[in-house]
């Protein structure tokens, strides 16, 4: 069964086993999710990036523990590549990645975010879309013979509520191939 649960919350509250951070190769200094995980580990994402152990190059992916200073055990860093070159087909297609490294960890509940603040409503909703999209698309390729759970978390209220229904005629398409829960 595939769970996927709407939280009206901060993402980085999110309780969960593991929650996906996006890197993103030409956000320096780091910003969003990445930015302040980065501070509250006292730098250890930007060493990384420093000792150029860490990059941000499309489909990187680091684990970090989060030391018990989140809710979430660990943080799955996801290199996104450049911002500038970011289209529909990547966001897709690195949402849909994301499955497959928490399918491969045996990660069963984790987090994830549109994870893009300070942008108009038209570009959230693109961007929620393929994030949906890339979603449904990883675990097509995921035998669901154990239980998933998929938190997105929104805490600005309005798109809260876009995010529900883009979900809903999301997970349409798939009813029939997979139980989904929806949970808001």
């Amino acid at each position: 069964m595939l769970k996927i649960k709407t939280i009206p919350q901060e993402f980085l509250k999110i309780e969960a086993e593991l929650i996906a951070v996006s890197l993103f190769k030409d956000v320096i200094p780091l910003k969003g999710d990445a930015g302040y995980i980065d501070w509250i580990l006292s730098g250890q994402i930007s060493s990384l990036i420093k000792k150029k152990k860490v990059f941000g190059n499309f489909k990187e992916t680091v684990l970090l523990s989060s030391l018990n200073k989140f809710p979430a055990e660990k943080i799955l860093l996801i290199g996104f590549g450049k911002a500038s070159n970011l289209t529909s087909p990547k966001l897709s297609y690195i949402f849909s990645n994301i499955i497959d490294v928490v399918s491969m960890m045996k990660v069963r509940d984790f987090g994830i975010s549109v994870c893009i603040k300070g942008i108009s409503d038209s570009e959230y909703s693109r961007i929620a879309v393929d994030m949906l999209e890339g979603v449904m698309k990883g675990f097509s390729k995921v035998p669901l013979s154990e239980d998933y759970t998929v938190k997105i978390a929104e805490e600005d209220r309005r798109r809260f509520l876009m995010l529900n229904r883009m979900i809903r005629q999301s997970a349409e398409g798939f009813k029939d191939k997979y139980h989904i829960v929806l949970e808001v």
